[in-house]
């Protein structure tokens, strides 16, 4: 496979600023345009163009898939909670009475949880399509 220098440069120089605003986007998607979806898949873009640059996988498929396995739980319990704290499922977990920092923490947590779940789902997608194109 040939790599252009040019693309592999700016690549890199791109890569740390893609990653930053994906973690961006899922923090404050809670008082902005965006959330965990756009996040993850921002962050998910940024792993595709880390493995263009570098030719390799950074994170192994089995332990992405683990992490994949337990955020998919998590969900449900976040959505458990919130029926156990205020009587409805996937609703805040603090009353209105909180200050709105606290608040916030609910929804920044939920957003975090749906943004990696996104990013090792379309990472998990990618390298099952490059390891395919492979063989």
């Amino acid at each position: 496979m040939i790599f252009s220098k040019i693309l592999i440069t700016i690549s890199r120089i791109i890569l740390p600023f893609l990653l930053m605003f994906g973690i961006y986007i899922i923090l404050n998607g809670d008082i902005s345009v965006g959330g965990g979806f756009q996040g993850g898949v921002i962050i998910a873009t940024s792993y595709l163009l880390y493995y263009f640059i570098k030719g390799q996988h950074p994170f192994s498929l089995s332990k992405m898939l683990k992490i994949d396995k337990y955020l998919f739980i998590f969900l449900p319990v976040m959505v458990l909670i919130s029926y156990f704290t205020r009587g409805y499922f996937f609703t805040n977990w603090f009353d209105l009475t909180y200050a709105y920092e606290i608040r916030r923490l609910f929804l920044v947590l939920l957003n975090l949880v749906i943004g990696l779940k996104v990013a090792i789902g379309f990472v998990s997608l990618f390298v099952v399509f490059i390891e395919e194109g492979n063989s």
